[in-house]
């Protein structure tokens, strides 16, 4: 499922990512790598704000769509 999908509140695991290889290393670099817990804290105009860790990142709905997450 991707990441756009789940809902405010849920966590999910990153499984993998249908980007280009540049943007997986961007997210690597930013820690969403696979087998990581990610939690989906709010929806803000067409952007998705997320936890990783300790961290806040927030994702475009676009990208947010090419990670997929269980």
């Amino acid at each position: 499922m991707p990441l756009a999908l789940v809902e405010i509140g849920k966590k999910c695991i990153v499984k993998s990512f249908a980007c280009s290889c540049d943007i997986r290393m961007r997210m690597v670099n930013m820690g969403l790598i696979p087998g990581r817990s990610v939690e989906v804290m709010n929806r803000m105009n067409g952007a998705l704000l997320v936890r990783v860790g300790e961290s806040r990142l927030m994702l475009d709905c676009c990208l947010a769509t090419q990670i997929q997450v269980y």
